[in-house]
């Protein structure tokens, strides 16, 4: 017997592709519908900046601890080795009014991808894939959406380069952190635990 493709096997395999990229499109705009009914239209639209620059956060520290008595925090994030589209750090746990200093090296050998590192306030982590959500056309920003809820953010960090920012957090609880780039932060995200 030889083997022949028909025209029957043609067009089953054109289905199959058919299903599979109406599924990805299908995926996305359910993305963006659900960012709209879960935040409202309101939060793609540019907020006002603040006077302050976004890539430093400082506040009092609290009298529990006084960030004079506290070391720097310093951290050291890169894309994740088995999963270069995450981070290799998923939770840092910090004190109250502790400095902490993070630095994203974008490094990985097989996956090379722009990635930032975006912090959200206090209590905000359901919130956090409207965010990213709303930075998808934002290229000219390096995918960065101006909203009150982001604290500190890197610039969009390309392969091979490394950013550092320092921020204080202020209070007790858990502050997200995630990526930006478009489709990124389902799985690119972790938190800071502060206590």
């Amino acid at each position: 017997m030889s083997a022949h493709t028909t025209s029957s096997e043609k067009s089953s395999i054109w289905s199959i592709l058919n299903v599979i990229i109406g599924s990805v499109i299908g995926g996305v705009v359910l993305l963006w519908v659900t960012a709209f009914v879960w935040d409202g239209l309101s939060s793609l639209r540019p907020k006002p900046k603040a006077d302050k620059p976004a890539a430093v956060v400082a506040a009092a520290p609290t009298a529990a601890a006084p960030a004079a008595n506290l070391p720097v925090l310093e951290v050291t994030l890169k894309p994740d080795a088995a999963n270069p589209l995450a981070y290799d750090t998923k939770s840092i746990s910090a004190k109250v009014g502790q400095k902490v200093k993070v630095t994203f090296n974008n490094t990985h050998p097989t996956l090379p991808q722009p990635h930032n590192f975006v912090l959200g306030k206090l209590g905000t982590k359901d919130k956090m894939m409207t965010i990213a959500m709303s930075a998808i056309t934002l290229v000219d920003k390096g995918y960065i959406p101006d909203s009150p809820d982001i604290l500190a953010h890197t610039k969009l960090i390309n392969p091979g380069q490394s950013e550092s920012i320092e921020f204080t957090l202020p209070a007790a609880g858990e502050y997200p952190y995630f990526c930006t780039f478009p489709g990124h932060v389902a799985i690119m995200n972790g938190v800071i635990i502060v206590q």
